[in-house]
């Protein structure tokens, strides 16, 4: 999982500098181009000249032949006048006459030539006009061509809700906002596209270090690559991630950041609970290049090379002035991140709520031109201003791409349903369809029937799930939720009703993650039939010491629950009272918007007064991420490779209400927490899967969530695109579309 007339200036410098490469990298070729018109221009005046020259000797001959031809008349007027004379005279007017005739004849030559020759210059003309067109031509179609960067333009399915980075990775920490403000933020290490294969970004050590004790304490030291740079053009230094830390720690920021700079936390003697953890002390620059980390003890996979190396850094000299202003981490969240210097492929630029948000090319991006080499054996090669190589590199080539961005910008439109993203993205409008859930089958034939867009399909690594509210009665009843889970029928609903759109999953795990995943649980009343659910259900709450005024009972004439149960009440006598399921609306995820009013109708044949409630996917996370009165949701998560989600999910002291963390639910068991600690600090991968199995059958007993399906993600996309793969865990989605990778096909 994961003051703005500055911010102005800064941006249209930015957009300055985009446009002065573009011209930069346009002006070689051109300059080619261009002597070659030159020259063509010049050929053609040259024989323009010389056609001027041949008709004017053309015109000068067809004059002296027309003054030939006036002489002869003559001669020949004077010759018959003079055959009336003597011979004397005949004869000199004979010798005129043949005078004139000669004269004649030279003068027909002489303009018989001289049409020869412009007719010859015109035909020179001719040519040198069509080289110059020609020429020219080929000049505007190479100007066509480096016109400049293209906008890459993508559909989003909810309103980004925040600008700002920092509470993206925390309060605001929705798949919207990642997709728009994820690829500004620079971190040491990260997630290579496509294989997840852990590559060094910011760091010069190719792998995470592993540091060494000092002392009580664990210490690794990780040198940083010089040269990079803030798209400010200002250098990335090892001051940017102690301050980053430092914030973090000070305002006490909460959500993603409890999983990317985990902090080591003293026990507190005067409660009864152990709130103590290992994890990070400090965060200090030994020098520009080398940052410390400093631990309490040594860190797992999961707090370290899966953790604090993969956080995000921020520039100081920007942020610093609005970290030192803030008393808390809401008023450093309410600052606007627009134009903010990026250490990634793109720069925020701005949004306009309830229409787009709107991102721009870093024109000072870091390995811009570097070549990176992925493979099926899961190694990484790198070539630009360093070279390195990660793993096994004898698989087949599985991604080559060139260091971005090819986009000039990245523009996401908002739509309220699929369908009017579709109808968009065949309209020419929208490029790629952007959404975790990916494209809806019933979508993909009115896709496929534009001759211009393709559509992909990747496995999922999410999940879609229902949640109680453990809290409160009656969600704080492990039976209840028992109970519940028992009477969805997962299969019915993929089979049946979903029409084999949707995966049933019993696992906090996908199975597309096999490493991990858990494939031993099975899902609570599985394989029963609809009267066996509904007997178990009734058999688990009376064991539980639940009752009712009118206990639920399966009619197998009308194959029903008649009567349904009524006036349900907990073991202490209290009545269950109305119940509210909210879910994501049908224009958002019809799966889930259905599957709420199925959940509902089983809830109530047991007597729980449960209505569901279709609404928005931001209201819900306003709703439940935080307050607590809500009584059950449905909602997805998408997922990271490395599941130590599994620990934040439900570690009781990252209760959302409480702490800021992801335990939406407040699910709260002592025995997880410690399973959740072995995990943090386990360093052996296969120690750590199997911690995992061991939390994932923990949690299916207790049953805080119902994990419900998942599907394949289905991406459609304008086939004029080109990326360096398009297969991949989870899809393009998962890497945001790829907006500083993404090309136009050659």
């Amino acid at each position: 999982m994961r003051a703005s007339s500055m911010h102005t200036s800064r941006k249209w410098l930015v957009v300055a500098a985009i446009l002065a490469l573009v011209a930069t990298a346009c002006g070689a070729e051109e300059e080619t181009d261009d002597a070659a018109a030159a020259q063509a221009q010049a050929q053609a005046a040259a024989a323009q000249a010389e056609a001027d020259a041949a008709q004017a000797e053309a015109d000068a001959a067809e004059a002296a032949l027309t003054q030939a031809q006036a002489d002869l008349e003559a001669a020949q007027a004077a010759a018959a006048e003079a055959m009336e004379g003597d011979d004397a005279a005949q004869a000199k007017l004979s010798a005129a006459l043949a005078d004139a005739e000669a004269a004649l004849a030279d003068a027909e030559m002489a303009a018989e030539e001289a049409m020869e020759a412009a007719a010859a210059a015109e035909e020179a003309m001719e040519a040198a006009a069509a080289e110059e067109a020609a020429a020219t031509t080929a000049v505007e179609e190479e100007a066509m061509t480096e016109a400049g960067p293209f906008t890459y333009k993508l559909a989003i399915f909810s309103d980004p809700t925040t600008d700002n980075p920092w509470a993206y990775l925390d309060t605001e920490a929705d798949v919207w906002n990642q997709y728009v403000l994820s690829p500004a933020i620079p971190t040491l290490y990260g997630s290579t596209f496509p294989s997840y294969t852990v590559v060094p970004n910011l760091a010069a050590d190719v792998e995470p270090p592993l540091g060494a004790a000092s002392g009580d304490n664990w210490v690794i030291d990780v040198n940083m690559r010089q040269g990079l740079v803030w798209s400010d053009g200002s250098p990335i230094t090892a001051n940017d991630v102690a301050f980053t830390f430092n914030a973090v720690k000070g305002l006490q920021m909460g959500g993603n950041w409890f999983s990317l700079l985990p902090l080591a936390r003293e026990d507190d003697p005067a409660t009864e609970e152990n709130e103590g953890a290992e994890g990070l002390i400090s965060v200090e620059a030994l020098d520009d290049y080398t940052v410390r980390y400093t631990w309490s003890s040594q860190p797992g996979l999961a707090q370290w090379q899966f953790g604090a190396a993969q956080a995000a850094v921020f520039s100081e000299a920007h942020w610093g002035p609005h970290v030192g202003a803030s008393g808390d981490a809401g008023e450093l969240y309410a600052v606007s991140g627009e134009g903010a210097p990026s250490g990634g492929s793109m720069v925020f630029d701005r949004r306009e709520p309830g229409a787009f948000a709107r991102s721009v090319a870093n024109a000072n991006a870091n390995d811009q031109g570097a070549q990176t080499i992925s493979y099926s054996s899961g190694g990484v090669t790198f070539s630009g201003d360093v070279n390195w190589q990660v793993g096994d590199t004898t698989g087949e080539v599985i991604a080559d791409s060139i260091g971005g961005p090819h986009a000039g910008d990245a523009i996401y439109s908002v739509y309220d349903t699929q369908d009017a993203a579709v109808l968009a993205l065949r309209d020419g409008e929208v490029d790629f369809l952007l959404n975790p859930l990916g494209l809806q089958r019933g979508l993909q034939s009115t896709v496929l029937e534009a001759g211009d867009l393709d559509v992909i399909a990747n496995s999922s690594n999410g999940f879609r799930y229902l949640a109680f509210n453990t809290r409160s009665f009656p969600g704080s009843d492990v039976a209840f939720r028992q109970a519940m889970a028992c009477m969805i029928d997962k299969e019915f609903m993929a089979t049946n009703v979903l029409q084999g759109v949707a995966i049933p999953l019993n696992s906090m795990v996908p199975p597309g993650n096999a490493f991990w995943a858990n494939p031993e649980l099975d899902a609570w009343c599985a394989g029963q039939s609809q009267e066996e659910r509904v007997n178990s259900a009734v058999q688990i709450l009376k064991d539980a010491g639940w009752t009712w005024d009118v206990e639920p009972q399966w009619n197998p004439d009308n194959r029903d629950v008649i009567p349904k149960g009524e006036g349900l009440r907990g073991p202490d006598g209290t009545l269950v009272g109305d119940l509210e399921l909210l879910a994501p609306g049908p224009g958002y995820d019809p799966l889930r918007a259905t599957y709420s009013l199925f959940i509902a109708d089983w809830a109530n044949d047991l007597g729980i007064p449960l209505t569901a409630e279709p609404t928005g996917f931001s209201v819900i996370v306003d709703k439940v991420f935080g307050p607590v009165d809500w009584d059950m949701y449905i909602l997805g998560w998408g997922l990271t490779i490395f599941p130590d989600y599994v620990a934040d999910f439900f570690d009781s002291r990252a209760d959302s209400a409480t702490a800021g963390g992801f335990n939406i639910p407040g699910y709260a068991n002592p025995e997880f927490d410690a399973m959740a600690d072995r995990l943090k600090a386990e360093t052996d991968i296969n120690e750590a899967a199997a911690i995992v199995r061991q939390m994932d059958a923990v949690l299916a007993q207790d049953v805080p969530y119902v994990v419900l399906f998942t599907t394949p993600v289905l991406e459609a996309f304008r086939n004029t695109l080109e990326f360096p793969s398009t297969t991949t865990l989870d899809g393009l989605q998962n890497f945001q579309g790829l907006p500083g990778a993404v090309n136009l096909a050659q």
